[in-house]
């Protein structure tokens, strides 16, 4: 369910950043935004005769539409399987109301925290890289990166955080907490729970917004991955355009780290990415929790 509910978010994310971008006066000779700009612009085409609305609600209401069908279909087809949107690894919120209506509001937030982790992707690359890059792959992470890109890199992370706080206070509100065991910490199931329904609502929440932002490096290491997986399926396929997406790709994920180390055939950058992001992921989630757990009991 999970996988079907990415790949739904990355569909939907073109009609998103349809909402922010102006195709009709601008012109692009990048071949990474030159095709979903026309695959937006024929769907909306198409559907224009039904609704004779301007471009940008035309692509809300199809936006809107299509996350209200993704929630029925899916709570009709997969009723025994709960939503679930988890935080830290260990967080995993289930909808308060169940049915259509959890559904639909968890629909909604599934979709606004895959934003806002892909912004926070876009993020940690303007952080990686000092100089403002200006090939194909950096404008298309841009694009897609839309409303976010247009602020400078310090109200980026300001933005980030406060919208993602918003999230996470919505998604406290719609769902119910069920905790997991992470390895190294100290039982911290009650304290947390206890810091959920008291009044350390504030310091809980603060930290849930620090393990949503964190989560931006687990999919940062999911989008090298398919990158990734993108230049070996170029190899097999011998198709120039994915693997020139696929290693353009690699470049903008590392920045400033993008000189790759090399041991004869085998490109061990991306090794090191994973293991760097994965070692700063589990040491951020678990220091967070820890102090969470540690703090609701010491107040």
């Amino acid at each position: 369910m999970e996988t079907f509910l990415t790949v739904t978010d990355f569909l939907l994310l073109l009609f998103w950043v349809r909402l922010w971008s102006q195709p009709d006066r601008e012109l692009y000779f990048n071949p990474f935004l030159s095709a979903p700009t026309r695959l937006t612009d024929r769907v909306l085409d198409f559907l224009r005769p039904a609704l004779p609305l301007p471009r940008r609600l035309m692509a809300l209401l199809l936006l809107l539409f299509l996350l209200v069908f993704r929630a029925v279909a899916l709570n009709h087809f997969r009723a025994e399987t709960p939503w679930v949107i988890t935080l830290g690894s260990v967080l995993a919120f289930s909808p308060r109301e169940p049915g259509v209506p959890g559904a639909l509001t968890f629909s909604a937030l599934h979709f606004l925290f895959f934003i806002v982790h892909y912004w926070g992707v876009y993020v940690l690359i303007q952080l990686l890289t000092p100089i403002k890059r200006r090939d194909r792959a950096s404008e298309a992470f841009r694009f897609a990166a839309l409303p976010l890109s247009a602020l400078n890199r310090w109200l980026q992370l300001l933005m980030l955080a406060v919208i993602t706080s918003g999230l996470v206070y919505g998604l406290a509100q719609c769902g119910s907490l069920a905790l997991q065991t992470l390895p190294g910490l100290p039982a911290p199931q009650s304290s947390l729970q206890a810091s959920a329904e008291t009044a350390h609502r504030l310091l809980f929440y603060g930290g849930l917004t620090i393990l949503s932002m964190t989560d931006s490096l687990i999919a940062a290491t999911n989008l090298m991955f398919v990158f990734i997986l993108g230049g070996l399926a170029s190899l097999v396929l011998q198709n120039a355009l994915v693997a020139a997406v696929s290693n353009e790709g690699v470049n903008v994920l590392l920045g400033r780290f993008s000189r790759r180390m090399l041991m004869g055939m085998m490109d061990l950058t991306p090794i090191f990415y994973f293991f760097a992001l994965g070692i700063a992921y589990t040491k951020i989630c678990q220091g967070v929790l820890y102090l969470l757990s540690t703090l609701t009991k010491m107040i």
